[in-house]
């Protein structure tokens, strides 16, 4: 039998420490991209918490200003009653 070429082997060689080099690159940019939409996640359901706060807080504000507004009105209500009871006497 003839021995392989060794030239071959050798480039072979070259090729598949090149295609490792790549694959190493490739690893790493996906490791630090998951460390980012890692980052992203957490910053997103940061938020969407936040929106939840936001609209309990819309939800307080608009029953306190409907409470003060049905006082108001009954306020003046009573205002005109007596405006009226005072006319009459």
């Amino acid at each position: 039998m003839t021995e392989p070429d060794p030239t071959v082997a050798n480039h072979t060689l070259v090729l598949l420490r090149g295609m490792d080099r790549k694959l190493d690159h490739v690893i790493e940019t996906l490791g630090r991209h998951d460390v980012r939409l890692g980052r992203l996640e957490r910053d997103l359901g940061e938020v969407r918490r936040d929106i939840g706060e936001i609209k309990s807080d819309v939800v307080l504000l608009e029953n306190r200003i409907l409470t003060q507004t049905n006082e108001i009105l009954r306020i003046v209500h009573r205002l005109n009653e007596q405006d009226a009871l005072a006319s009459q006497n």
